[in-house]
């Protein structure tokens, strides 16, 4: 709960003008902060030299603040507290670039600076956070917006940036800064913007396995996980401060859950700090009892990644409104060897379906020439035209949309063993 008096000549009771004297002040407080001097200007001159597009200017830009300045906020900037403690603080972008260190904030400014200095117009930008509550400007108080990101004006209009905030991609903003409300600093007319959302594309989990099946059921083979987008933030996020086993068993714990039996090994985690690279995970893994043999058939799962997963939305009736943090999709491919002396009986695709522009899912399901191996393919997306908020009354399409999703993925197929001859 917060808690605060207005006096009478208090200009919060003017919430348009308290924002916009807030803007204002900020900029004063900090112009000097995203100035550029001659050695940040020779800086942005090396790093632009011989890119073409100011897109391609921007990214070397936050490329160069992201890799070669290390975030002394970070623990895995390899400092202790103590030596955290000790750091001296830099007065402007030129002191971060001479000693290669500063905080998450000297980073954005130094990008900033650089931005500035190579004829971009950029400002620090004051931002809500709907991790935290969804912003409303009719209540004017500072606790509800800070100076989060960097805005560059682009051909006429403004781009967003937090190269000091830890793996977040060029041209994105962290989920809880996205579709918000953000007032950009001016010393005479402050602007509000919004900030762009992500589609579904840009966060995409795409997982493939190649796997065998046994005729007693067991599944076993290697698989590949891709994350990308806000996906990869939240897991690097998750992992980037922990060990290689303690990675490990966090990823037999995420399987165990789904798949009791599952056994995996070989695991690797690639590019956890290469934040322009999808997040990878390979693994070998075997699973005892994957299929269901009943006689002479099996009946197998063949969304393998979906397997033992329970529907998204348990309750029949809810209270409050339904909030996706972003949207997001889904891309998967299956190929699994079946055992010898078993093919498809009458198999059958799960059907697709939709919703306009919100939604799509499509499988895939064909047999090799030879009939020795199932290829499974899905298709999923959610949240496509920024729509990732819906009132307490749409609970229930969304339920059954949902329920309908988890039906299709545990569609199960029937392998029939052939007849055998004397």
């Amino acid at each position: 709960m917060l808690v605060y008096y207005l006096r009478n000549s208090d200009n919060r009771k003017d919430p348009e003008k308290y924002w916009s004297e807030l803007a204002k002040y900020y900029y004063e407080q900090t112009k000097s902060l995203i100035k550029p001097n001659d050695e940040v200007r020779k800086m942005a001159a090396s790093l632009i030299a011989d890119a073409k597009t100011d897109d391609e200017k921007l990214e070397r830009l936050f490329d160069y603040c992201r890799t070669k300045i290390k975030n002394i906020d970070l623990d895995s900037s390899g400092l202790t507290p103590d030596e955290r403690a000790k750091v001296k603080s830099n007065k402007n972008p030129a002191d971060t670039i001479k000693r290669g260190m500063g905080s998450a904030g000297n980073i954005d400014q130094l990008f900033a600076a650089l931005a500035n200095g190579s004829g971009f117009d950029a400002r620090i930008v004051l931002a809500s956070d709907r991790g935290d509550l969804f912003f409303d400007k009719s209540i004017a108080n500072s606790y509800f917006i800070n100076p989060m990101n960097i805005a560059v004006k682009v051909g006429g209009n403004w781009k967003f940036f937090n190269p000091g905030y830890p793996h977040i991609p060029f041209g994105m903003l962290r989920w809880q800064e996205e579709d918000q409300q953000s007032l950009i600093t001016d010393p005479s007319q402050p602007v509000w913007v919004q900030t762009p959302m992500s589609g579904p594309d840009k966060s995409l989990v795409k997982r493939i396995g190649k796997l065998k099946l046994s005729d007693d059921g067991t599944l076993d083979g290697e698989v590949r996980i891709e994350y990308t987008g806000h996906f990869a933030i939240e897991r690097r996020l998750e992992i980037d401060e922990e060990s290689e086993s303690q990675r490990e068993d966090d990823l037999k714990g995420e399987m165990k859950a789904r798949m009791s039996t599952a056994e995996i090994s070989n695991i690797k985690v690639e590019n956890v700090m290469e934040y322009t690279k999808p997040l990878v995970y390979t693994f070998h893994v075997h699973v005892p009892s994957y299929a269901q043999r009943t006689g002479k058939r099996l009946f197998l799962q063949p969304a393998f990644f979906e397997h033992g997963k329970e529907p998204l939305f348990a309750t029949t009736d809810r209270k409050y409104p339904i909030y996706f943090h972003y949207p997001w999709s889904e891309d998967d491919r299956v190929d699994i060897e079946l055992p010898a002396g078993y093919k498809l009986d009458n198999a059958d695709a799960p059907a697709p379906f939709g919703s306009g522009q919100i939604s799509d899912y499509k499988v895939n399901l064909s047999v090799s020439t030879d009939g020795t191996w199932l290829f499974y393919k899905r298709h999923f997306f959610f949240g496509g035209a920024n729509t990732i908020f819906f009132p307490r009354e749409s609970y229930v399409p969304i339920k059954n949309y949902f329920d309908a999703l988890h039906k299709q993925d545990n569609h199960s197929i029937a392998l029939k063993q052939a007849a055998t001859t004397n």
